[in-house]
């Protein structure tokens, strides 16, 4: 018995050194670390004395000896007890001057068992069995350790039904709670058992295997729970040493027994034992191996299983949304995030927004990012997973962005990203953030995380395809009737009028537009006009314009009070919207031909644009009236000035100062005033021709966002 113990601790001794030297080197900084590096040291103090106690019978003082191993034990387990303080892993530090607080009577009672006989008077060896004898306040010193242990051990399972992190649930559950009847075991055997029935054979053998189930303990719940996030080395190492073991032992053994005649396989041809060898191989190889590999993978293989069941079950989704939602969801709970979402593109806003957020921990703010961002700009040129590891050591890709990047990674506690593509558009991007227990993500996972991506996006890709067919075939079908509608609105041609020349064209973002334009003429000496901009297609919008008409040819007695007409347009649109209308604007004017003064008033509508031929210069006509059918009591002022011959102005929807070419750029104000420029001296039909040219020649193979309207009209 003493020899196995003896060895039982040795084994013990060496395991525990290397435990505590492979943490230490890992990542020494990390104060979870540090701390079990320390209650490492304490419990190989306590089995190494106990080693040197049964190596070293008659060559050593086995009382100090003894005095020495109560030092380590009371230590140990107040190390234990602080390792419940420091663990689960938080973003702060665990404070110093509570651990030294919480060591210090256990560093007294150490002190005073090392120093003192209070606990025990002599130690010896009588019959091969381990003899101590104890005096009074060693009870009491039994009882100071138990209730190191009891409180580490109520502490641990406190934390575990306390946190809502499940991977620290994990963790502790294999580690920590299962560890803490280990050590209970391993005090029985050491302390209890020699101090109340002077049963000393299981003296060093309780604590040794208290330290191998620790040990197990802790290989596992690295390798399946990354704790401490030393997985990877521990993974390769135990696994393939465990299952070179499975395979190659029950080979050796046959040919073993075969050899020594054990089992009467010496009875049986050779050419047998080898065909049986070779059978046992390939069974251990093909069944055996992959089994033990999923157990120490458990939780790449959970992820795996997760992901590739998520593919299947999101193959019929026909909405980029559910899918979107979906996808955050699935990988915020199996990697156990602390935070995902996703930022897709926003087509009015023209920046990357977010859709769908998840995590506790926030309200989900995130600053939308601008398409022409460095982050964006790096993704249209690498259709890839990027973690952000990557942009630490990559110097090749970004040495010279890495600042731009890393602030969006830092502000936004964002450690992963996943693009998505649609026709090689970068339309979202896939965010993940740290892990709950702040573990690094495996390349196994990243790998994954590339497949995934892949599928994922094909997915999406085809979703959006399916709704933008949707959305054209249900356009095609409003836009038959909406075109109908609107041949009865917009006039044929345009009027010709003596002293005032006009010219129009239309560009419209379907086969016909729901912008409208009119001409009323209450009497041969002036003219009227209006142009609107109705958000959106469709019927609905067609109706507006429809109903834009009928009301304005109603106003002719009032056409030359543009603010009366303005009016009474807010009163029909809100009473037919009743108040939550659609987006409309409008700008109306009236030229007094025999006066040569225009009037006019503004809804909302960019300003008039007139050239003044006096100045060679252009001047803003304006009113700032707001939208129509917002309001029924809003006031709209007006305006008017004189105008002389060779004057020009331009009334335009929004949407051509705005629009935006395959390099970002906008057409803008100033180019469409060098147009008139340049033409100021041809007809209107001629002026806006030549804008026209201009806005087509700019585009290129960009098609506008909205319906373009533009009417032009000079004074002759």
């Amino acid at each position: 018995m003493n020899t196995i113990n003896m060895i039982s601790a040795l084994l013990a001794s060496i395991i525990l050194l290397g435990m505590a030297i492979f943490v230490l080197i890992k990542d020494w900084r990390d104060q979870v670390n540090r701390y079990y590096v320390f209650y490492n040291l304490m419990a190989l103090g306590i089995l190494f004395t106990m080693f040197v106690t049964y190596a070293f019978q008659e060559t050593v003082d086995l009382t100090h000896l003894n005095k020495i191993t109560q030092m380590f034990t009371i230590m140990f387990f107040a190390s234990f007890f602080t390792m419940s303080l420091v663990f689960p892993k938080t973003g702060k530090a665990f404070p110093l001057y509570i651990t030294l607080l919480t060591l210090t009577p256990s560093a007294i009672i150490g002190a005073l068992v090392m120093n003192t006989d209070l606990t025990i008077a002599r130690a010896y060896f009588k019959d091969g069995m381990l003899v101590r004898e104890f005096k009074a306040f060693y009870t009491w010193y039994a009882a100071a350790t138990f209730l190191y242990l009891l409180a580490g051990t109520a502490n641990f399972i406190r934390k575990y039904f306390r946190t809502k992190v499940e991977i620290y649930r994990l963790q502790m559950r294999y580690l920590f709670v299962g560890s803490s009847f280990a050590l209970i075991f391993a005090a029985t055997c050491s302390i209890i058992l020699p101090r109340l029935l002077n049963y000393s054979k299981l003296y060093a053998i309780g604590p040794s295997i208290a330290s191998f189930i620790v040990t197990a303990a802790l290989f596992y719940s690295v390798i399946s729970y990354n704790l401490m996030e030393i997985r990877t080395a521990i993974h390769k190492t135990a696994m393939y040493s465990i299952i070179s073991a499975i395979i190659f032992i029950p080979i050796y053994a046959i040919i073993a027994f075969y050899y020594n005649g054990s089992f009467y396989l010496d009875r049986l041809p050779l050419h047998i034992i080898v065909a049986l060898v070779v059978i046992i191989f390939f069974i251990l190889s093909f069944y055996v191996h992959p089994q033990i590999d999923r157990m120490f993978k458990r939780k790449q293989y959970q992820f795996e299983n997760i992901v590739d069941t998520f593919i299947r079950k999101i193959e019929d989704i026909k909405d980029p949304n559910s899918v979107v939602e979906r996808t955050i969801d699935t990988l915020f709970k199996s990697l156990y995030l602390r935070r995902a979402f996703y930022l897709v593109y926003n087509e009015k806003s023209r920046k990357y927004e977010v859709s769908h957020y998840k995590g506790g921990d926030s309200d989900g703010a995130v600053e939308p990012v601008d398409r022409n961002s460095t982050l964006i700009r790096w993704f249209v040129r690498n259709q890839e997973v990027l973690n952000v590891g990557r942009i630490y050591t990559d110097d090749k890709s970004f040495a010279d962005i890495r600042d731009e990047m890393i602030d969006f990674f830092t502000a936004n506690d964002v450690v992963t990203i996943l693009p998505m593509y649609h026709e090689k558009r970068v339309i979202g991007l896939v965010c993940l953030g740290a892990k709950d227990n702040l573990a690094a993500y495996t390349p196994d996972e990243l790998e994954k995380l590339a497949t995934f991506q892949k599928e994922s996006n094909e997915i999406i890709s085809t979703t959006l395809t399916y709704q933008k067919a949707s959305e054209e075939q249900f356009i095609a079908r409003t836009l038959d009737l909406s075109s109908y509608i609107l041949a009865k609105s917009i006039p044929g041609e345009l009027p010709n009028v003596q002293g005032i020349k006009f010219g129009a064209f239309m560009i419209p973002r379907y086969a016909e537009g729901v912008d409208y334009f009119d001409f009323i003429r209450p009497a041969e000496d002036g003219i009227g006009v209006i142009i609107t901009d109705v958000s959106g297609v469709g019927i609905n919008s067609a109706l507006y314009s429809i109903l834009l008409r009928s009301a304005f040819q109603s106003c002719l007695n009032d056409a030359p009070s543009t603010y009366s007409v303005t009016q009474t347009l807010n009163r029909v649109v809100y009473e037919y919207s009743k108040g939550k209308g659609g987006l409309v604007t409008s700008y109306y004017m009236y030229y007094d031909i025999k006066t040569m003064r225009l009037m006019y008033t503004n809804a909302g509508f960019p300003s008039l644009d007139l050239f003044r031929v006096e100045k060679n210069d252009f001047d803003s006509l304006d009113t700032e009236g707001i939208p129509l059918g917002y309001d029924i009591s809003a006031s709209y002022g007006s305006g008017r000035t004189n105008m002389l011959r060779g004057d020009i102005g331009i009334l335009y929807t929004r949407s051509l100062v705005n629009a935006k070419n395959q390099k970002g750029e906008k057409f803008g104000l100033l180019r469409l005033r060098e147009v008139i420029k340049e033409n100021r001296s041809r007809k209107p039909t001629e002026i806006a021709r030549g804008i026209h040219k201009a806005y087509e020649k700019f585009m290129g193979l960009s098609s506008p966002e909205a319906d373009i309207m533009t009417l032009v009209f000079k004074i002759g």
